[in-house]
């Protein structure tokens, strides 16, 4: 059973109101503040015994009621039912909106007067004490009537977004905030606000997958990203030119005639590596690394020391660092030849195999070995 809310009417009472009335008369104003606090205490107690799962919509109107229905004195356009906590929510911004502009109104034509009467007497009397009145009034009242200004700006934008949503079980986010022609940040925080005071029903949420907002019902299955397409290969030939291309670069950068030779032998061998695997793409496999790292970093290595060479300044770290690329190339050549030496390795071994399968034949037939006799 829901509490009697109508007995406790001071608990319902804005802060706002009993700040002006603390104005007006300080000591009846801390008793009101006494009694509100009083009563609220009350109601929580009887909220507390209350069972708060209970629903207070019919079962059969939770997804029924889709016509325009009405509460409040204002319009909901197609959705359910709000709690009653949606409700009181809606009717205090509501109440607090015309509190705040009619006494923040009345506040700041008080003080202006107040000031300006004092003002009118300043030359015969000081009052310091009616000036910092009526300052506290225009400073208060002024921020009074600018957020009941406000308020009722948001009062009106949600009550937009709810007639723009209308029926709709659900809507994107950044539809809603085009069709209401506000930004994303106001829109999301006024979104936020209209589901609190239950504009678009008591089960509406956004879904931060989709950024949907959800009336009713599931929200949308966010689309399945696209799997990527796959990087164009580049082709082997195309592949094997440029790394030769990059060889020579490399060589003419260097003018150092040790370091060319050492170059021009690379060149020699990774042309000869690259012929083979252009005649028997199955050797490509073999290939992998070396095609992965060991060119590529002699590559680096030789471009570090064609920029090295081309310092005005031959200092200790500048020679010390192309000493050991000098030395890094001839390890680099043993590599380059063992690879090439290790492409003829399936080769070898199918030499061995015809020449083992063929020794087996001509012994079986006896054409070899001293038993074999001519014309016998």
């Amino acid at each position: 059973m829901e509490p009697n809310r109508n007995k406790h009417f001071l608990a319902r009472i804005p802060t706002i109101a009993l700040l002006v009335l603390f104005a007006m008369s300080p000591w009846l104003g801390v008793a009101f503040f006494i009694l509100r606090a009083i009563d609220r205490d009350a109601l929580k107690k009887e909220e507390g015994s209350t069972d708060l799962s209970h629903d207070a919509r019919p079962e059969d109107t939770r997804a029924a009621k889709a016509s325009t229905q009405t509460w409040d004195n204002e319009t909901v356009y197609g959705n359910d039912t709000p709690t009653a906590e949606q409700k009181n929510a809606k009717k205090w911004h509501k109440t607090l909106t015309t509190l705040c502009t009619i006494f923040g109104g009345i506040f700041l034509l008080v003080g202006i007067g107040n000031l300006v009467d004092v003002a009118d007497l300043w030359a015969y009397y000081q009052d310091f004490g009616e000036l910092f009145t009526g300052l506290a009034q225009v400073v208060g009242g002024g921020a009074a009537l600018f957020t009941g200004l406000r308020m009722d700006r948001a009062r009106k934008l949600e009550h937009k977004l709810d007639k723009i949503v209308g029926n709709r079980d659900n809507i994107p986010l950044d539809e809603l905030f085009a069709a209401a022609g506000i930004d994303a940040a106001k829109g999301r925080a006024a979104v936020e606000q209209a589901i609190d005071h239950g504009y678009f029903g008591a089960d509406a949420y956004i879904d931060y997958r989709t950024n949907v907002l959800v009336v009713r019902g599931a929200a949308p299955q966010p689309p399945e990203a696209a799997a990527p397409e796959p990087a164009p290969q580049q082709d082997p030939q195309d592949q094997y030119a440029s790394l030769q291309q990059q060889l020579r670069q490399a060589n003419d950068a260097i003018p150092d005639p040790v370091m060319t030779a050492k170059i021009s032998r690379l060149e020699e061998l990774s042309a000869r590596i690259f012929a083979l695997a252009k005649k028997d793409p199955d050797k490509k496999a073999q290939l992998q690394k070396f095609m992965d790292y060991y060119l590529p970093t002699a590559l680096k290595l030789l471009n570090t020391y064609a920029q090295l060479s081309a310092q005005d300044i031959q200092g200790e770290n500048i020679t010390d660092a192309k000493q050991s690329i000098e030395r890094s190339m001839d390890l680099l050549i043993t590599a380059f030849e063992n690879q090439l030496d290790k492409l003829f390795q399936s080769d070898a071994l199918d030499v061995s195999a015809d020449v083992a399968a063929l020794e087996g034949m001509l012994n079986l037939d006896g054409l070899t070995g001293p038993d074999f006799h001519p014309g016998v």
